[in-house]
């Protein structure tokens, strides 16, 4: 059962979040995500990065490692997150359920690279089934590389900044929409 609270309490628990280390990086995966996010898992230990794996030993369903990783960087205990599933697209649907979470599919480096920078993308979803692990751990590289609104010539990075601050308001009033809408029934 999932319960939906009122815009004004969401975005006070946003505000409240605790100071997450840049280095702490949350990932999951479903049986047909689990050699991209071996490869990739690898290469950020490699890198220094502090991963943690919620996969375990057991089969788990992509809606349940998006929940969990989708949970973690929205409570501010991660500050990115990456998921891995037969395509990508189930489990960023499900990742962005949470407040203040933007997970992208993405299949190339490029585009891992720009969802940071134009769209301040905090989870990256990979599918196994389409990306190879080479190619997984150059974008995931390129992701944590990338800065927000930052190494973009051409564009203000004044109108990314407020982008991602309407977006972030469109997000409360869904909230609220919701909620009110639970409550009618």
């Amino acid at each position: 059962t999932f319960f939906f609270f009122p815009a004004a309490l969401q975005s006070t628990k946003l505000k409240q979040k605790k100071e997450k280390s840049k280095n702490d990086i949350i990932m999951g995966a479903d049986p047909f995500g689990i050699a991209l996010k071996d490869a990739v898992k690898s290469a950020l230990l490699e890198d220094g990065f502090n991963v943690i794996d919620i996969t375990g030993k057991r089969k788990q369903n992509y809606f349940d490692a998006a929940q969990e990783v989708g949970s973690a960087v929205s409570d501010g205990k991660c500050a990115f997150g990456f998921l891995f599933c037969g395509t990508g697209a189930g489990v960023s649907i499900v990742a962005n359920k949470f407040m203040g979470v933007n997970c992208v599919l993405c299949e190339c480096e490029e585009t891992a690279r720009l969802s940071r920078i134009i769209n301040n993308a905090n989870i990256l979803a990979m599918g196994g089934m389409v990306v190879s692990p080479y190619m997984g751990v150059k974008m995931a590289r390129a992701f944590l590389k990338a800065k927000f609104s930052k190494g973009l010539a051409g564009v203000d990075p004044n109108f990314l900044k407020a982008a991602v601050k309407r977006v972030r308001e469109i997000e409360e009033l869904v909230v609220e929409r919701n909620y009110k809408s639970l409550k009618g029934k």
